[in-house]
């Protein structure tokens, strides 16, 4: 018994009702008449071909569907794709820094420029040697250093301003010294050039130049510390000797900065070193100057102190920033490639890389 087509439809699979569907689109119908015989079939309008009834549909692309276009995506589309560092990149920066110390400049000048207030009001206050009279010197010197930490400016500009500064506030200090201003002077010049050639040399252990301005730096120091070597051979056992000892162990121990370019020779650590035992020595030799210890006179003294040590560090920074702004580019001409000995040993292997391979200093 045959059934209606709509229950055969339903007994043939899911593939067999697809081309058929197909099969009936693709037909065109025919009028009444041309079913009985009384007239020929009209020819199926032009077009395509219709797909085979087995094939599965193609969906034909309408003027609402996406182009596809094989042109490059907009830049907002494309994902950003950061530059990779290179090894090399990132060691030539440890070796020649670009900027060093930009952040500390800041912050070492916000401290200098507040210490620089604080000696404003005592000298004011009377406790200062020079009393009242160094009172607005030292406030102009402490809002001129605010300034510079606060307002932007550019790295050389704010390394001069230190250094300026700096120097300003030592020939200030030098005046209350009396007659020992010759030897104040050569103690506030190597305060000043020895940490700043110190912390270049740390900072451009692989550059060259850095040792020679360590040998500069030496120079500049050799009167102090021929002083110092002078008190401690020539005079009696006395307190004051402590500071002189402290310059020449402080001295001697920057001859680390002469070692290779594998280690930073401890430069920052022994800035400080320096400034410190430099300060030491102005505090104890005036210590050992006073008759009673008032608490006035400590004060004076420690003041004192603390205003070297504090113009020694601005003004060492300041130089080196100005060291390392006119000397990184050439610091940067290294060969990183380039092995630090021969290529054969002394037993007479060959050491030198492999094919294809570069040596890394």
């Amino acid at each position: 018994m045959e059934k209606p087509y709509g229950e055969a439809n339903r007994d043939r699979p899911p593939a067999s009702r697809r081309a058929i569907a197909e099969r009936d689109k693709a037909t065109p119908a025919q009028p009444e008449g041309a079913a009985g015989g009384d007239s020929p079939a009209e020819p199926p309008p032009a077009g395509p071909p219709a797909a085979p009834s087995g094939a599965a549909p193609v969906e034909r692309l309408s003027g609402s569907s996406p182009a596809i276009s094989l042109e490059d995506p907009p830049a907002s589309a494309r994902e950003h794709v950061t530059k990779p560092l290179l090894a090399s990149e990132a060691l030539m920066e440890d070796l020649a820094p670009m900027r060093p110390a930009q952040d500390a400049a800041r912050v070492w000048c916000a401290v200098v420029g507040v210490s620089f207030l604080l000696f404003g009001g005592l000298s004011v206050a009377g406790l200062r040697p020079d009393g009242v009279v160094a009172g607005p010197p030292a406030f102009v010197l402490g809002i001129v250093t605010l300034f510079t930490a606060l307002t932007s400016v550019s790295y050389r500009q704010r390394a001069v301003a230190m250094v300026v500064l700096g120097t300003i506030a030592t020939v200030i200090g030098l005046q209350s010294s009396g007659p020992a201003v010759g030897w104040g002077a050569a103690r506030a010049g190597a305060a000043i050039a020895l940490p700043a050639a110190l912390v270049f040399r740390s900072r451009y252990r692989a550059y060259t130049g850095a040792r020679w301005l360590l040998v500069v730096a030496f120079l500049v120091a050799l009167p102090s510390f021929g002083h110092a070597v002078a008190q401690l051979a020539l005079l009696d056992p006395h307190l004051g000797q402590l500071g002189a000892l402290m310059v020449i162990l402080a001295v001697l121990s920057s001859l680390t900065g002469f070692m290779g370019s594998e280690t930073t020779g401890a430069g920052s650590s022994l800035a400080v070193a320096v400034v410190l035992a430099f300060t030491a020595d102005l505090v104890v030799g005036r210590l050992t100057q006073l008759s009673a210890f008032s608490p006035r006179d400590l004060v004076s003294v420690l003041s004192a102190g603390l205003a070297f040590a504090a113009t020694s560090a601005i003004t060492s920074l300041g130089l080196f920033q100005i060291l390392a702004w006119r000397l990184a580019a050439d610091a940067r001409r290294i060969d990183l490639h380039r092995p630090d000995n021969d290529d054969n040993d002394k037993d007479g292997r060959d050491r030198r890389p492999p094919s294809g391979g570069e040596w890394l200093t």
